[in-house]
């Protein structure tokens, strides 16, 4: 039988386990059923999107591993659960980020919910099935991230076309959202560029004549004056100066001094808290680099290779290496917590810095929840732009002064 993914989640959603959300929420069962299908779309259709990608596809088979999606219990969760629900909404921060209330707001409606509380709750139950049906379907095939990447591939038309209406353009999912360029930012903005082709389908410009007015001829007669006199005085100078000892030649001749190495955060074997200001926080690049930072006593450090689209506080693909890496040393120290802190340049006003900042950082932190960390161990914090370890007048600076950073609360 071909994998449908609407039609094998759907069977998990049985006529009583409706009838049970239904009086859980206050709605019509009927009205349950009939949306389950978009919903089943909506949440579908990021998850597809998201690994759809080589990286992504890697990341996924990951998190359906680890979170027991692929082990002998898989096609057997309990869908009316607490534990459920929980886990299921940290997926959806993880893949909605800030547009998760739009998205609710529009299922609501079209699915003739009567608040949108009862479409978040939805969902919320709906993606554990999600990564139940696909890692079940990998573990029987015995997939590997590539055939998982074909399994996906394969399903993008058939949920695009279940989407509710509306929801394809917030979801990027067909139509120009889908096929337009993603301008990314990770520690420096990139802004985008019109492409040849754009540049070849604009309208040409027609220009009108210009005449230029034939320049004057400029009186040079002052010249020679000016520089006999400039001459004088250079030669005066010169002879003035050889009766006066070399102050550069001795300063010269003095031993340089040890160029000054970048500085960055003491080592505190206390924990909590953000660091002194002005100081940078070591650089993690990958799993080993974060394993040393806790485990040599540092407060804090940066988690390379983060970046949000831009403007908001939505990961790209290209961040999923970074925070699974993060999420899997967590799981190495169970005892250990953090706290995830958001930073930003003095570029634009303070307040909207400091929102855009939390969102990040709860960004990162629902993550972490979806990678299978407990939410209880990560706490969030927005910096914004009071922290600067750079000067922000120059673009350099700036860079410097935006991204995440890891304060260790426990080890």
């Amino acid at each position: 039988m071909a994998f449908n993914l609407i039609d094998m989640v759907r069977e998990r959603f049985t006529g009583n386990v409706i009838q049970q959300m239904g009086s859980a929420m206050g709605e019509d069962p009927s009205t349950l059923g009939k949306a389950l299908p978009g919903v089943i779309a909506t949440v579908g259709g990021s998850v597809v999107e998201r690994g759809s990608t080589e990286a992504g596809a890697q990341r996924l088979m990951s998190q359906l591993n680890e979170g027991g999606y692929t082990g002998p219990n898989a096609g057997n969760e309990e869908i009316l659960s607490a534990d459920t629900e929980e886990r299921g909404q940290g997926m959806l921060n993880g893949l909605f980020g800030d547009k998760l209330g739009t998205i609710t707001s529009a299922l609501g409606r079209s699915g003739g919910f009567s608040n949108s509380k009862s479409a978040g709750g939805m969902m919320a139950l709906v993606a554990p099935m999600i990564m139940s049906v696909i890692g079940k379907h990998v573990r029987d095939n015995r997939l590997g991230a590539a055939g998982l990447g074909q399994l996906l591939g394969g399903q993008k038309s058939l949920l695009s076309a279940a989407l509710p209406a509306g929801l394809g353009s917030i979801l990027g999912m067909g139509g120009a959202a889908a096929v337009g360029p993603r301008v990314v930012e990770e520690v420096h903005e990139t802004r985008a560029v019109p492409t040849v082709e754009t540049v070849r389908r604009q309208q040409p410009i027609e220009r009108a004549p210009v005449h230029h007015a034939e320049p004057k001829k400029k009186n040079l007669s002052w010249v020679i004056p000016v520089a006999l006199l400039a001459l004088l005085a250079g030669w005066f100078l010169t002879r003035g100066r050889r009766s006066e000892p070399r102050r550069e030649q001795a300063a010269v001749t003095q031993p340089a001094r040890p160029q000054a190495q970048p500085q960055q955060r003491p080592v505190d074997t206390g924990v909590g808290g953000a660091g002194t200001a002005g100081t940078t926080p070591p650089m993690a690049r990958d799993a080993q680099t974060m394993r040393q930072a806790i485990d040599s006593g540092a407060r804090s450090f940066i988690l390379a290779g983060v970046a949000f689209e831009e403007g908001s506080a939505t990961l790209t693909p290209q961040s999923d290496a970074s925070v699974g890496q993060l999420a899997s040393v967590l799981r190495e120290k169970p005892n250990s917590r953090v706290r995830i802190a958001g930073h930003t340049d003095a570029t634009g006003d303070v307040n909207v810095n400091r929102q855009l900042a939390q969102r990040r950082a709860e960004a990162v932190r629902s993550a972490l929840v979806e990678d299978g960390i407990s939410a209880n161990r990560v706490d969030v914090a927005a910096v914004g732009s009071e922290q600067p370890v750079a000067p922000n007048n120059t673009q350099q600076g700036r860079d410097m002064n935006r991204g995440i950073e890891v304060q260790v609360l426990s080890r």
